[in-house]
């Protein structure tokens, strides 16, 4: 079969012809309809993760995966061949205290060896992967395998955000930058019957943000985004999908009192945040990382329930190179998915 492997950090990924592989008892070989394309994936292969303590190279990455079952481990009894699924990428050990409660991102096997495919084991840029048979999520008919892609990380870690942040029907939910998980962000705070507000520097984004869902759009100029949000009222959940620390730390100003800030962007660096603010206004900061395989499935059946789409750029899996390239120039608006 095709597929695009890592060799080592810091190089182009090589179209190689691999092996087919073979599935254990409790695995499932998955045709790969689509992967998508995440900033995840560079990071990896900038050899961020070897500060994890490990190195995962020679690697084929892709870790946000739709297709067809293909064939099934002796033990598998619960998916059949032909089965349309969408893959949840992070594995877990099953029996730890946040395993038992479903909340598998959490689970710290998973978090202290980054357990993962396309992370630490072969991911979906290529025309077959090997995966765990519970990390299957049924795909829903009315999804297709390129836009269903996406939602296994961009859109479930939005989604997540804002179901652990509380946010109600009625509430305000302001987003901070409108991109592969802003756009996400728009749709689905809308769709749990938010009033929404985007936040973006981008004028060729704000009619896009329109069009997703938005109710209002701010277009922050000279990233003034708090005053602005504090003018119209405030919000009680914003979720920020922005690198920039100075953007986070001013939409800050236009948090209700008891509201959540989410952020949802992996990045490092310091954010300066005045604890008496928060503790007077009893406000909250939360991060938010992927989901549990349940909510990846409550959030499948809310995009079919409201409409609920990325907005996509397709390519085939010879491109992977040129795809990396645009979306670490930030020439991808939105997502880009390959279609092995």
């Amino acid at each position: 079969m095709k597929a695009a492997v890592q060799e080592c950090a810091q190089a182009p990924l090589v179209l190689q012809d691999v092996p087919v592989p073979g599935v254990g008892p409790r695995e499932v070989r998955v045709r790969v309809r689509a992967c998508g394309v995440c900033h995840t994936d560079l990071h990896l292969g900038e050899g961020l993760f070897k500060t994890f303590g490990y190195d995962p190279f020679p690697l084929v990455p892709g870790h946000e995966i739709a297709g067809v079952v293909d064939e099934v481990g002796s033990d598998v009894t619960h998916v059949r061949c032909g089965d349309p699924v969408v893959v949840y990428w992070w594995h877990s050990c099953g029996r730890c205290r946040c395993c038992l409660a479903g909340e598998e991102e959490s689970c710290l096997e998973g978090l202290s060896r980054m357990n993962a495919t396309g992370l630490t084991r072969h991911g979906g840029y290529a025309e077959f992967v090997s995966v765990p048979a519970e990390s299957l999520v049924p795909l829903p008919a009315e999804i297709e395998f390129a836009e269903a892609a996406p939602f296994s990380c961009a859109g479930l870690t939005v989604y997540a955000g804002l179901r652990n942040a509380g946010l109600r029907p009625g509430q305000r939910a302001a987003i901070l930058g409108i991109g592969g998980l802003g756009h996400f962000g728009l749709q689905i705070a809308r769709a749990m019957g938010a009033e929404v507000i985007a936040l973006t520097s981008s004028e060729a984004k704000r009619e896009i943000a329109r069009r997703l869902g938005a109710h209002h759009v701010l277009p922050a100029a000279g990233r003034e985004f708090g005053k602005q949000l504090r003018e119209l009222g405030g919000a009680d959940v914003v979720v920020s999908t922005t690198m920039d620390f100075q953007a986070i730390r001013d939409v800050l100003d236009g948090l209700r009192p008891q509201g959540t800030l989410v952020l949802a962007s992996l990045t490092a660096g310091r954010l300066p945040i005045d604890p008496r603010t928060m503790i007077l206004a009893q406000q909250r900061v939360m991060g938010t990382f992927l989901g549990s395989r349940s909510q990846l499935g409550e959030l499948l059946k809310l995009a079919v329930l409201h409409g609920i789409r990325p907005v996509l750029e397709k390519y085939p899996l010879e491109r992977v190179n040129e795809v990396q390239q645009r979306l670490r120039q930030n020439k991808v608006q939105f997502r880009a998915v390959l279609e092995p």
